[in-house]
């Protein structure tokens, strides 16, 4: 089965949408998006499939509440520029307005990426992943240390400086304690996308991340 979309035509648009941010060159260039726009999405809705297979909070999930629009919101930006340069989607329960962990795939000319975590939780829930992880340190550490996994994906989560003042400064569990968000990150480049169908190609690498969103959405109790 081949891919609906092309990754590398989508990212030529983006790389030309990079250098004319505007609303007078978009609607000049309305009919190219929409050509590349929708079957992405119907490649969207494949992964969601995919993904749903192996992940119940993935399946079922609706590709629109999962996909961000191509529209900024720029009432309280400094920028400006009314268009977003990547094309993105989460998928996890709840589609983009998630706050568990969940799968985020982001196609941007010069960053491509596969990622999987919580990102940016309010401090509630922050506090409840790290008394989870100071407490299932040995299963947690079981998980993100599987060849599988960190052959793939590599932490890019900011982090405190000092240890949360809950913790003693030797725990060992400090690199993950010191967290402020937990993501994986997959980094990509153009040649990944140069197959006839990279759908399964994803969902193949999204796979790996399923036993750290298992043990992260513990504190959601699901």
């Amino acid at each position: 089965m081949k891919s609906s979309s092309n990754i590398l035509d989508i990212l030529s648009f983006l790389s030309e949408l990079q250098l004319n941010n505007d609303r007078i060159w978009f609607k000049a260039h309305k009919d190219v998006y929409d050509s590349l726009r929708k079957p992405w999405e119907q490649d969207m809705e494949r992964l969601i499939s995919l993904v749903g297979d192996y992940d119940e909070n993935v399946r079922g999930l609706n590709v629109k509440a999962c996909v961000y629009r191509i529209y900024r919101d720029i009432r309280f930006s400094k920028d400006k520029s009314p268009y977003k340069n990547y094309f993105s989607g989460v998928l996890g329960r709840g589609g983009r307005h998630t706050v568990m962990s969940s799968y985020y795939v982001h196609f941007e000319p010069g960053n491509l990426m596969l990622c999987g975590g919580v990102w940016w939780p309010e401090k509630p829930i922050l506090d409840r992943l790290r008394s989870l992880i100071d407490a299932e340190g040995e299963e947690f550490l079981k998980i993100v240390n599987n060849p599988e996994l960190t052959s793939r994906y590599t932490w890019e989560s900011t982090s405190l400086k000092t240890m949360p003042k809950e913790y003693d400064k030797n725990n060992p569990m400090a690199q993950f304690l010191k967290m402020k968000e937990y993501i994986l990150v997959k980094r990509l480049d153009q040649s990944y996308f140069q197959t006839d169908d990279w759908v399964p190609r994803v969902a193949e690498d999204l796979k790996v991340l399923k036993p750290l969103h298992d043990f992260l959405n513990y504190v959601f109790d699901i």
